[in-house]
Parts: C-alpha cells; structure tokens; sequence
C-alpha cells in the first residue's frame, strides 16, 4: 500500500534530519531556500493550505506543494510529531515522496 510506504519514507526523512514538520517551521525553510517539497495532510485547515501556496508561489518558484492521502494522525504515528504540514529539505528524498504520491 502506498500510504504505508509513504508513511515509511516519513519516518526515514525524520531520522535523516530533513524534514521541517509545522506550520512555522515549513515557513521558514521556504524562506531560506532548504525545502524542496510542500507536503500537505489531507487534513490540513484550507487556510493553512491557501497560506502555504502563496508563500510557496511568492518566495521559491517552482517548488512542489503536494497533498498527501495521509492525516495528522497518520504524520504522528510516523515521526512523532503532529503537523499537517512538512517541507522535505533533500532533493532526493523529495523526488522519491513525488514519486509516491503519484502512483
């Protein structure tokens, strides 16, 4: 099942240091040019969902906002840590989230 392994690669990006996981935290790694993906839980607010898109369009070009098919709840699991939104800051990683998330 996809979602279990994109729950895996989670757990495995937590350890590797790099994901930036809550909404602040996200923020900033846009604003200093680390993140490479915009994950998103399906059950992230419409607000913070708009807010992360601007911020994505405004300030890094290019950069993939994805939602996943994951909730809060499912991220906590995984990482330890409740947040409906993540920035992945390794390109290969993110590649390999993308990937995921398309099958």
């Amino acid at each position: 099942m996809q979602k279990d392994k994109l729950l895996s690669m989670l757990g495995i990006a937590k350890r590797a240091g790099a994901l930036s996981m809550g909404h602040d935290a996200a923020v900033n790694a846009v604003f200093s040019k680390k993140a490479k993906l915009i994950l998103l839980s399906n059950d992230v607010s419409e607000r913070a969902k708009r807010d992360m898109l601007i911020t994505a369009e405004k300030h890094f070009a290019g950069l993939n906002v994805l939602q996943a098919d994951i909730t809060m709840d499912d991220i906590y699991g995984a990482c330890g840590y409740r947040a409906g939104i993540l920035t992945v800051n390794n390109a290969e990683m993110s590649k390999k989230f993308i990937s995921l998330i398309n099958e």
